[in-house]
């Protein structure tokens, strides 16, 4: 189990995060320059201060369910990357990967808008100090070289604090939360405090944008996740909090009511004091564009109108302390996603490496330097993107709800799933209703907006496809229905831009005709075409690879059949070995049987030729039931020679009674067969030595039952066991020994009259003899189960044969020479003979 001090790479987080510094992320995260605005472009025009506040009421407990579905999950799985790691456990890698795409551009989107807010402010309050340099327009609006340079100021220098600053970005970002909502809370209490219309709240709702209130409420409800999204954002980096993960969603509620406080009393505030001349808000909020300076920002106007300049001073603190936490906030929630992608080889290697507190700062140094950019873009541009993250927000939260469900599904929570398929259906909501024109009031994206979403979707596709396409371990292209909901992404978005071009075209038709219409039909047409026709090729692509990778699948599973074959052929060879050796225990049984009748039915004493009889049968017939146990032992563990897990366990053997074990095993057989069979063992000088016996008479017994079958009546089969020189030393095998060890070389031969190995057996087949190849058949598969035991004895084999000429195996082993006291089992002198 992963603990909170546990980064990933074995090392100690000592960057902790304690529960009011989630918390500051949470809120700053969520809270920034919009919170401000939105009263007099969005939040009044739309829906009035009552409707707007019950929709930011309602938007928060959806998220409470929202929050409730991802805090459970934080709790089962332990993982930095949030969002990302717990779709990729529950649903797999395709999920996590789109999951992960949505929440990047969503991130990233929100650092840059907080970033070029700062030139908005500037220019509100100094004019035009930073318009110096090079200028030119982007989409109406003017950027100037003095206003890009600041912008990168401030990109970098949040940036690298929060890279480098460790504890104190934790501190500071906290600090700058706290004043974020106690600067709100203040500035609510002092302009309602000094306000003289305490009914300025009148009319509840907009009459001028027509809509009942319903329709107004939701209206705003559905863009709730623009206002939340970056609440979520402290479960990337989980792993450094310093509390039990059951306990965040307490932070998460905390947060939430927060957030509510720090959208909703700036609209309050905006309708508490309002210009001279104008009876009500709505009046005022009309004929905004007809105004300037702090006129023409209502949250402005209050402030100043009625706590004066420190009330202003109050609030630009305030401001700036909302876009400092989000862009600190968000650098580090994106960042800890790209390490998680990183670790799952979805980005390089180097993202996904962090500091020694655990700051991924690879991770936020790379954010910094795709943001540079951005400030080239102006501020227009920034804002269409921007209008678009309601929709990659609404997948994520979406994902994050089904994954949910599944989980209290497979554990029968009741309450886990009424959670999860509720924020899964409102999810839903959340994004074909802004996405939908003219659905809602003043929901509509800008042309441009769903251009960059086509954009991301279509991006987001080829660099699916090139993960995919470098995925060596096969962890993607196993879910169609991701691969749909990507390929619906990439068509409802290029759809939904074509038409909006066309639609805000329309009234052309009234002033140039039908001809300028055409052409632009004809040119989207064109951009939409290629568009789709690269969506498709790079889709094509992706489900030929998957239908090849099934193709190789199924391979694998006829592998796996093959071996499976294997391995029962190689249990049937072993039943033969078991029957040899129970044909060999009966012999000995019957002919001690027929010895004993014998002795009952002489009177007197018996001869001492019968009872040696007697004798002989009876230690053959042990000594072959301990070779026995070994084979019935062993047939559960045929395994581990398919998986290469064999190891030896020498103990102090006598050599030449393993020897003697295996002559007991052939000889009846061999007699019947009428070939002459013998085992030489007597020329050895050191015969005790640390050997697994039973690996070494498995190889014999491979060799001689071959050499068994290739023989005819009437041939000879020989054994010998030979010691090549004396004795020598060499140095210790294991760490540990203090003495050198003895050692003697040893040479095994089995020499038959069979009819030999083919021409090219020695030269061709039997370098290429591999163990692991399923498809050998015998007698090659036995011979290369030879090789790989002799190989494990650290000693070679070699042939010598010739076609109608028998052949002759040469074993040579070096073994570790033993104690005559350690071996338990030795051979007699009267068994030497032979």
């Amino acid at each position: 189990m992963n603990t909170p001090n546990d980064n990933g790479n074995g090392a100690s987080i000592t960057n902790l995060l304690s529960p009011i510094n989630v918390w500051g992320l949470s809120l700053g995260c969520a809270v920034g320059w919009g919170a401000f605005m939105l009263p007099e472009n969005l939040f009044l025009p739309n829906a009035g201060p009552v409707g707007s506040i019950i929709a930011i009421a309602l938007g928060s407990v959806i998220m409470l369910i929202i929050g409730a579905n991802f805090c459970t999950l934080a709790e089962k799985y332990h993982y930095n990357g949030g969002f990302f790691s717990y779709v990729r456990e529950v649903m797999g890698h395709d999920h996590a990967f789109l999951t992960a795409w949505a929440m990047i551009i969503t991130y990233i989107s929100i650092v840059w808008a907080n970033a070029t807010a700062v030139v908005v402010l500037v220019r509100f309050l100094f004019g035009n100090v930073l318009q110096w340099g090079f200028h030119y327009q982007v989409a109406g609006f003017d950027v100037y070289a003095g206003e890009i340079i600041t912008t990168w100021a401030v990109l970098i220098i949040f940036g690298l604090f929060t890279a480098y600053a460790g504890k104190a970005m934790n501190i500071l970002d906290t600090a700058l939360a706290l004043l974020l909502i106690g600067g709100i809370v203040l500035l609510f209490s002092g302009v309602l405090a000094m306000s003289p219309q305490h009914g300025s709240f009148y009319p509840a709702f907009d009459p001028d944008v027509g809509g009942t209130p319903f329709l107004q409420v939701v209206s705003i409800l559905m863009i709730t996740p623009w206002m939340f999204f970056g609440f979520e954002s402290v479960t990337g980096g989980s792993k450094a909090f310093n509390f039990s993960a059951n306990r965040l969603f307490y932070l998460v509620v905390v947060s939430v009511v927060t957030i509510f406080l720090a959208y909703s009393l700036p609209i309050a505030i905006s309708v508490l004091s309002i210009p001279e001349g104008f009876p009500t808000w709505n009046e005022y909020i009309n004929t905004l564009a007809m105004l300037s300076n702090y006129d023409s920002l209502p949250v402005f106007h209050s402030v100043i109108s009625l706590l004066g300049t420190k009330g202003l001073i109050l609030l630009v603190i305030t401001l700036l302390a909302g876009i400092i936490t989000g862009i600190i906030g968000l650098y580090r929630g994106c960042a800890f996603l790209l390490q998680a992608m990183s670790r799952d080889n979805m980005l390089p290697e180097i993202l996904g490496q962090q500091t020694e507190d655990g700051t991924p700062r690879n991770a936020i140094l790379f954010l910094i330097g795709i943001s540079l950019f951005i400030p080239f873009l102006g501020r227009t541009a920034i804002v269409w993107l921007v209008d678009a993250i309601t929709i990659s927000g609404s997948i994520a939260y979406a994902y994050i709800s089904l994954c949910r469900y599944k989980l209290a599904k497979s554990e029968d929570h009741t309450l886990g799933k009424f959670l999860g398929i509720t924020g899964l259906v409102i999810s839903i909501l959340f994004f074909f209703c802004p996405i939908i024109p003219n659905l809602l009031l003043g929901s509509n994206l800008a042309t441009e907006s769903y251009l960059l979403l086509a954009v991301w979707s279509v991006l987001g596709l080829v660099y699916y496809w090139y993960v995919f396409k470098h995925d060596k371990q096969n962890r993607f292209g196993k879910s169609f229905s991701m691969c749909t909901i990507l390929l619906f992404l990439n068509f409802f978005s290029t759809s939904l831009w074509i038409r909006q071009v066309i639609v805000t075209k329309i009234s052309l038709i009234q002033t140039s005709g039908y001809g300028v219409i055409k052409s632009l039909f004809y040119q989207s047409s064109i951009i939409q075409g290629v568009l789709i026709t690269l969506i498709l090729l790079f889709m094509a692509d992706i489900f030929t690879t998957m239908r090849k990778r099934e193709h190789i699948l199924g391979n694998q599973v006829e592998t796996e059949h093959i071996k499976s074959r294997t391995q029962n052929a190689l249990l049937a060879n072993m039943t033969h070995d078991l029957q040899l050796t129970m044909n060999a225990i009966m012999s000995y049984v019957n002919e001690t049987k027929r010895t004993s009748d014998e002795i009952q039915q002489q009177p007197g004493n018996c001869s001492s030729e019968t009872l040696d009889d007697l004798w002989q049968g009876l230690k053959h017939t042990h000594s072959i039931s301990e070779y026995f146990q070994y084979l019935v032992k062993t047939m559960d563990k045929v395994d581990r020679i398919q998986s290469n897990e064999m190891v030896l366990f020498p103990i102090p053997t006598d050599i030449r009674y393993s020897l003697k074990e295996i002559e007991d095993i052939f000889v009846t057989q061999m007699k019947n067969k009428n070939i002459n069979f013998t085992i030489q063992i007597n020329q050895v000088d050191n015969p005790y030595v640390h050997c697994e016996k039973n690996r070494l008479q498995r190889i014999l017994l491979n060799l001689i039952n071959l050499s068994y079958d290739f023989t005819s009546p009437e041939g000879y089969i020989s054994v010998s066991l030979t010691q090549i020189g004396q004795a020598y030393h060499k140095p210790p095998q294991k760490t540990g020994d203090s003495n050198f060890n003895l050692y003697a070389d040893y040479e095994l031969r089995i020499k038959d009259s069979g009819y030999g190995m083919p021409d090219n057996f020695i030269s061709e087949i039997w370098p290429h003899l591999d163990w692991h190849n399923t498809d050998l058949k015998e007698p090659e598969r036995s011979l290369a189960i030879t090789r790989h035991l002799v190989e494990l004895f650290g000693g070679s084999i070699s042939f010598i044969s010739a076609p109608e000429n028998g052949s002759e195996a040469i074993i040579r082993l070096t073994l570790r020479l033993a104690k005559p006291s350690s071996v338990t089992v030795q051979l007699k002198p009267e068994d030497m003979a032979g």
